[in-house]
């Protein structure tokens, strides 16, 4: 008798998928970390009372010129609201916005969202003091044509006729009626011819 076969099971194929490469980590570069400085300072220096942020900005005035010191005082200067502050900010910035040097390479980004900040809002203020010149040139018009016209009224009033004071018909100069003179008899006096000297 042959010997029965025995089949014997073959393992089970086992598809395994390529392990996916890991995530690249991002490496923050200089000028990722000057923005973010420039902010989280930002952010401090808006929490201070006016007369702390005076202090901050002499302290900042005193420190040596070097882009970091330049962008933090800028801001500083762009919170004040003050027209002159925000000329000085534009100087300060300006340079590091437009310069190539490598230790401003970093906050050139920065520098050029101030800049354009800055400009933006000296323009809107210079617009709204021509409108306020505007204003007031206006109400200074309408202030002396008030005064022309209160002066022609004066002249109008002057010149308008006076009622007058005729008398009524029928009626004498003290307000007696004519009539009632008239009948009153009239007496007339004697005259007696004087003598001529001799």
């Amino acid at each position: 008798m042959p010997a029965p076969t025995v089949a014997t099971p073959t393992p089970p194929v086992i598809a395994t998928t390529p392990a996916a490469p890991p995530a690249p980590v991002e490496v923050a570069t200089p000028a990722d970390l000057a923005s973010r400085r420039a902010l989280v300072n930002h952010e401090q220096l808006r929490s201070l009372p006016p007369n702390e942020l005076a202090q901050e900005i002499a302290r900042l005035s005193a420190l040596p010129p070097t882009p970091e010191t330049a962008i933090d005082l800028a801001m500083a200067l762009l919170l004040t609201r003050n027209g002159g502050e925000q000329l000085r900010a534009i100087g300060l910035v300006e340079p590091l916005a437009k310069g190539a040097t490598p230790d401003a390479e970093a906050w050139q980004p920065m520098a050029r969202l101030l800049l354009a900040r800055l400009q933006e809002l000296r323009r809107l203020e210079d617009l709204l003091d021509r409108r306020n010149q505007e204003l007031r040139d206006s109400q200074r018009d309408v202030k002396q044509l008030n005064e022309k016209l209160e002066a022609l009224k004066a002249i109008e009033r002057s010149l308008a006729p006076r009622p007058s004071s005729s008398v009524a018909p029928g009626t004498t100069g003290i307000g007696a009626p004519a009539a009632a003179l008239d009948a009153v008899p009239l007496t007339r006096t004697k005259t007696v011819p004087r003598k001529a000297p001799s």
